[in-house]
């Protein structure tokens, strides 16, 4: 058997000393003077011990109570942690409400300032995938929404309704390329019609080869193809290319960034809505 360490040394020598002071106790109960002596030489040499025994038990105490504020102070900064969580998710949708706020103030805006024969939607769903381009809203012809009506933003075109029942729509974006309306450049009024083209990307074509047109020139709607009003932004030049019929193709990024609308109108009466003001509301 391998020898005690000096920790079970001292545990078993403060035992012995123990049971021999309980001993000698006995003794000198009887008046036995050598048990005395013994015992008070027993008591001293034991007093080392004791105190190691005690020290060692104070820091196990220590330790013991160490370990509890730890484990107290984690839990505490684990409710605060999600105190944070808490809070941040609040805020975050305290800032999406004024977001949308915002968003539905300025629709609410439009409808009175431009449009007051207007309905406004929700977008609901969307197909941005290849050639098809579309937007499906809340509104139908429970609402008067029907297939041919306009559908714009502030300030600017989004598409056309192609399907409607009588809860919701389905809406060709004007970057689809089954859908063409007319432009005219608004500075310098050359007219064209502008087709899809494809996500993010419109042409307008059929623009005589030496027409005033500039990189950067704003394209807006003419109103002569008898859907959309006049005056709704289309988009911007970005470049341009010569046909070999003669004709100019305007390449145009679209004014609205179509895949993130989430609120839009539906003109439902054309023929009362008010011309949009091509360098005022529209112009944003």
């Amino acid at each position: 058997m391998s020898a005690l360490t000096t920790p079970r040394q001292n545990v078993v020598l403060l035992v012995v000393l123990l049971a021999a002071q309980m001993a000698l106790v006995g003794g000198s109960a009887r008046g036995a003077g050598p048990a005395v002596t013994l015992q008070r030489w027993l008591m001293t040499a034991s007093s080392p011990v004791v105190r190691v025994a005690g020290l060692v038990g104070d820091g196990v105490r220590s330790g013991s109570d160490g370990l509890a504020r730890l484990v107290a102070a984690h839990r505490r900064n684990d409710a605060l942690e999600d105190q944070v969580r808490r809070l941040s998710t609040e805020l975050q949708r305290g800032r999406q409400a004024m977001m949308e706020n915002e968003r539905l103030r300025r629709l609410l805006d439009m409808r009175e300032t431009l449009l007051p024969d207007a309905v406004a939607a929700s977008v609901v769903g969307a197909n941005l995938n290849g050639q098809s381009q579309m937007l499906v809203i809340d509104r139908g012809t429970s609402d008067g929404v029907l297939p041919e009506q306009p559908v714009v933003a502030w300030g600017g075109a989004v598409g056309r309704v192609v399907m409607a029942d009588r809860h919701q729509a389905k809406v060709w974006l004007i970057t689809d390329r089954n859908l063409g309306i007319g432009g005219v450049v608004q500075r310098s009024r050359v007219r064209g019609v502008v087709y899809g083209a494809g996500e993010d990307r419109l042409e307008m074509r059929f623009v005589p080869k030496f027409s005033d047109v500039l990189h950067g020139d704003r394209v807006v709607t003419s109103g002569i193809d008898g859907v959309f009003p006049r005056g709704f932004g289309v988009g911007r030049v970005s470049a341009i290319t010569e046909m070999p019929d003669g004709t100019q193709t305007i390449h145009l990024q679209p004014e609205l960034k179509l895949g993130s609308l989430e609120e839009v109108l539906v003109v439902v009466e054309t023929d009362t809505a008010r011309v949009a003001a091509e360098d005022g509301g529209a112009s944003q």
